[in-house]
């Protein structure tokens, strides 16, 4: 009787030390996430001013998206934050932001994908009217000429809707 009770004892003293253990390192987890989110927010990206590094207009796509165009512009960031890009942390002091255009755009259960290419840009932030689609990278890479850009309801590659207008990458203000 006495041997379970000592045993029950350790048991509970175990468990108990493991959560106290897992709480402080997801505590500590989660200061690092925030401080990493504090330094930009992503919605004060999307709200800082760009510049323009392509445009396209479409007489619209067949579908109930109905996509009217894209817009990528690069963004200067207000001070350099760490972020991962192609899986290494990298200290960066802009980002993209690609916009789509069209819908307006459906409320789902899965994500808006923004797409460049066969790689995701990143999830959509729809705007209030859900006439746009807004993703941010901090991946230059991403942003070539010729690209094409897609959006998708969740990352099934298959279901993107692509826009047949190419990447044409401004300098200056004009096309390359």
């Amino acid at each position: 009787m006495k041997r379970s009770l000592i045993n029950r004892r350790v048991a509970i003293a175990v468990v108990v030390l493991f959560l106290l253990v897992a709480g402080g390192s997801f505590s500590l987890a989660q200061r690092n996430a925030n401080s990493v989110n504090k330094d930009v927010p992503l919605h004060e990206i999307i709200k800082l001013p760009g510049r323009l590094l392509a445009e396209t207009k479409t007489a619209g796509t067949p579908g109930n998206l109905r996509l009217s165009g894209y817009r990528v512009e690069e963004v200067a960031l207000p001070r350099s934050v760490t972020a991962e890009v192609r899986g290494q942390q990298v200290t960066v002091n802009r980002a993209f932001r690609v916009t789509v255009t069209g819908g307006p755009f459906p409320v789902r259960a899965m994500p808006a994908v923004v797409w460049i290419d066969d790689q995701i840009v990143g999830y959509g932030i729809e705007n209030e009217n859900l006439s746009q689609i807004t993703a941010v990278t901090f991946d230059d890479s991403l942003i070539r000429e010729g690209g094409v850009v897609a959006l998708s309801y969740g990352e099934d590659k298959d279901g993107r809707i692509r826009f047949s207008q190419t990447l044409q990458l401004k300098r200056g203000g004009e096309n390359q």
